[in-house]
């Protein structure tokens, strides 16, 4: 619990941070709120691929031009199991270099006790690591609003090792500016 505790006053560190030193593609807005359909590739080692559907739900702060935190945390609370949580935080970078295409870069990580399959807690015991890195493009519709692509490679740490699984995450959605 003392590790959630710190994870929590570290991303309240940024709230404030963000409001102190604010800039953004988007003029006059500091805040992103962005929510998407996330098609998700996973492979096990020595098993077939499986293909997984999520809507995650986050909230981006620009703190200094096109930089960005945005925090996300993936919750479930499955009948009869423990609780699974993720909790993940992404630093990125948008190019505000076209009129309405804002192509950005991410990179990040998490702490929790389930992989991201739909944030079911895993019978591993541990805690688990997580660490991503991707890509997309955001294409302005309006002055306060986005439709938004993004790509993350995902890779995952338990007990100090490994798990023998990767996900590559598509995410297409939209993003409101305020």
């Amino acid at each position: 619990m003392k590790k959630i505790t710190k994870i929590f006053l570290l991303i309240l560190s940024f709230f404030i941070l963000s409001e102190v030193i604010f800039s953004q593609p988007v003029q006059s807005k500091k805040f992103e709120f962005s929510t998407s359909a996330s098609i998700w590739n996973v492979k096990f080692r020595d098993q077939e691929t499986e293909t997984l559907v999520n809507i995650p739900i986050r909230l981006g702060f620009f703190i200094y031009k096109g930089l960005e935190i945005e925090p996300e945390l993936f919750l479930t609370i499955p009948e009869g199991e423990d609780l699974g949580y993720l909790l993940l935080a992404s630093v990125s970078y948008n190019f505000r270099i076209f009129d309405k295409f804002i192509p950005f870069i991410l990179a990040g990580g998490g702490y929790g006790n389930s992989e991201q399959s739909f944030s079911v807690a895993h019978d591993y015991g541990a805690d688990i690591f997580a660490i991503h890195f991707g890509g997309g493009i955001k294409y302005l519709v309006s002055d306060s609003a986005a439709l938004r692509m993004d790509y993350r490679f995902t890779k995952y740490l338990a007990e100090g090792y490994w798990l023998d699984r990767t996900d590559n995450n598509v995410f297409f959605g939209l993003s409101i500016f305020f």
